[in-house]
């Protein structure tokens, strides 16, 4: 009866079992070099992502440096497009319209947006890849 309060009074964190059983599998130098960076690139011990495989979850890669680039470039573009908003907003009704008028500053600032625009795109493009099939040769490895 004790027992029982004690365990329905322990909060989940306390509830939780220690992982300290260890369950060895035989691979070859090849597989576990592969394992290792699967688990690296989600930024995984090897225990931690073995175990979630074993669940069935599929962890995702990290952020690789070009798509980490690529996402600050467009919080960038971001940025840049609330500056021109608040200077947009800043100015007269007059000042804009002298200065939109402007041919010269008009074909400047489009090719800006299109700058913009490009990031924008090259970002979501890399965003929206799917996951490739790995080749029956590592599938085989595995």
């Amino acid at each position: 009866m004790e027992q029982n309060i004690e365990e329905q009074t322990q909060s989940p964190e306390e509830k939780k079992e220690t992982r300290n059983v260890f369950i060895g599998a035989k691979v070859t130098p090849s597989q576990k070099e592969y394992i290792k960076s699967q688990a690296a690139q989600c930024g995984m011990t090897v225990s931690d992502y073995l175990l979630a495989r074993a669940y069935n979850y599929h962890p995702k890669a990290r952020l690789t440096k070009e798509e980490a680039a690529l996402l600050q470039n467009l919080d960038d573009c971001r940025s840049d497009l609330v500056k021109y908003t608040s200077a947009l907003h800043g100015m007269s009704t007059k000042q804009r319209m002298a200065m939109f008028n402007q041919i010269p500053f008009m074909v400047g600032w489009l090719k800006e947006l299109g700058n913009v625009a490009e990031s924008v795109c090259q970002f979501l493009n890399v965003a929206k890849e799917q996951n490739k099939i790995p080749s029956n040769d590592k599938s085989e490895e595995i």
